[in-house]
């Protein structure tokens, strides 16, 4: 079997104690705003929301309440060691996916493994206290693997059939099921396939960051705790990545604004519909602009703004030369909110807040960057849908 990827014992919500999964379930911490928590905390007081945030401080009531959970049975363990295929199917723009993939452990190895993105402290921080007081990996990081694997979209195949352990909807309505996979030669199969190929980080770079600082601290306390919980998924039409914008405050007027901007771009007022098009068609650096309820796509020029930027590897990233050289355009540019959909977009800018549209990145361009060592600003990547929290945990078991 391979060292990269193992089976582990999954720690998971008891169906004789909570007969409606979809109630309990949550989606990662870093995603989840303060209006979200209130709505998820009131479908259950077993949603593992209450567990994922700490309020007010306080890291100690997640770790009593999980006891609490464990000890009344509303989690349980699982009985053998196991990996667990993971399917969603969702929905985007009318048109029906359906993402899959192995929950396991994954071995902390940062020569195997790339991330893509930069990460902040302040999440860091917290994720090293809350891993702390639990003891274990509430959420998975998701990974995904070079290569499109044939004996994964077998192992799908034949899994998909049968009826899942474990089947929760998120908040969006997008279908998430859990499957046991315990024959020995399909999980050393699996762990062969996947841990032969190149490993990047699609979501879950602080949480890779905080666990491996936790083995590098407690390594000697815990059995296995090189390896964190983890999602693998190998290329496939389902990995979806949407593109994430920005509104950002601005106080320029209209007039001040364009004429900032006409210097380098073509500036064109469009209808949302022909935004949305243009963004998706180019290949080349462009972005779409949403003022006062009206929309422009703006076109370079020429190269003389990205000529700006020294590092050629980065005259491809959207979100790279709008932070670095875009942005740089207005002084006075505050606050940035983030958004994925051109409509919730419209809704966020109005009054001084400016809404700028971007491309998404491919997952090529994600693999590139990576395997360069070239890490991506936050906020460039989007893999839709979360990996959900809830579905399955790994508690951190003495040594």
């Amino acid at each position: 079997m391979s060292s990269i990827l193992k089976p582990f014992r999954a720690t998971h919500f008891n169906t004789k104690a909570i007969k409606d999964l979809s109630k309990v379930v949550c989606p990662p911490y870093d995603v989840i705003d303060q209006k979200q928590l209130l709505k998820l905390r009131k479908k259950s007081v077993n949603n593992l929301s209450h567990i994922l945030l700490a309020d007010n401080g306080d890291y100690k009531k997640p770790k009593n309440l999980l006891n609490e959970w464990l000890q009344k049975q509303i989690m349980i363990d699982d009985d053998k060691e196991s990996l667990y295929l993971y399917e969603q199917e969702f929905n985007i723009e009318e048109k029906s996916y359906n993402r899959y993939g192995i929950l396991s452990l994954l071995k902390m190895d940062k020569n195997e493994i790339f991330p893509h993105e930069r990460t902040l402290t302040a999440p860091k921080v917290d994720r090293k206290k809350m891993i702390k007081s639990v003891e274990a990996n509430l959420s998975p990081i998701f990974v995904i693997a070079a290569k499109s694997s044939g004996y994964i979209s077998e192992i799908y195949k034949r899994y998909c059939r049968k009826t899942p352990f474990l089947k929760a909807a998120d908040h969006e309505g997008n279908l998430n099921k859990l499957w046991k996979i315990q024959d020995k030669k399909e999980i050393n199969d699996i762990c062969k396939v996947l841990g032969n190929s190149k490993l990047v980080i699609a979501d879950g770079h602080h949480r890779f960051e905080i666990s491996y600082d936790y083995f590098k601290k407690n390594g000697d306390k815990f059995k296995g705790l090189d390896y964190i919980l983890a999602y693998v998924a190998d290329c496939q039409k389902g990995l979806v990545i949407l593109p994430t914008h920005r509104v950002v405050t601005i106080s320029d007027n209209k007039k001040i604004f364009f004429e900032k901007l006409e210097k380098y771009f073509i500036v064109k007022e469009v209808t949302q519909l022909n935004l949305d098009k243009s963004l998706k068609s180019s290949v080349v650096f462009c972005l779409g602009i949403c003022r006062e309820g009206k929309f422009y796509f703006l076109k370079l020029k020429d190269n003389a703004l990205l000529n700006k930027i020294t590092d050629k590897s980065y005259r491809k990233l959207d979100t790279y030369i709008f932070h670095k050289v875009v942005l740089s355009l207005f002084n006075n540019a505050g606050d940035i909110e983030y958004t994925h959909s051109i409509e919730e977009t419209k809704k966020l800018a109005h009054k001084n807040k400016t809404g700028f549209l971007l491309k998404a990145v491919s997952l090529g361009f994600v693999f590139d960057l990576a395997e360069k060592g070239i890490k991506m600003p936050q906020k460039t990547t989007y893999f839709y849908p979360k990996i959900l929290s809830g579905m399955a945990i790994r508690r951190f078991m003495k040594s």
